[in-house]
């Protein structure tokens, strides 16, 4: 399994998650018993674990690639209900109020 971590939750405010504040998900991996658990945090490190994560192996493995934490523009849907529900009514061939 490979996992992509900023270190923040994107979704709440962009706020320092566990691992922005120093928790190791491969240490923690290796502690429950995962066969192997490695951190990228440069590119070339992306492409040896890419070559690892096809590679056959005697247990669960977890992957973890650091990238920065940015917040990019984003296109969210509307949120506005009675433009939502005009919008459905439409769809559905009804009057729209």
């Amino acid at each position: 399994m490979a996992v992509i971590d900023n270190g923040h939750f994107g979704e709440t405010g962009m706020q320092p998650s566990h691992t922005g504040r120093g928790l190791d998900l491969a240490a923690v991996a290796i502690a429950c018993g995962f066969a192997e658990a490695r951190t990228a945090r440069e590119l070339a490190g992306v492409a040896a674990l890419r070559g690892a994560l096809h590679a056959p192996a005697a247990g669960p493995r977890l992957f973890v690639i650091k990238v920065a934490a940015e917040n990019p523009p984003r296109s969210l849907p509307p949120r506005d209900a009675v433009y939502l529900k005009n919008r459905f009514r439409a769809g559905l061939g009804l009057a729209v109020f």
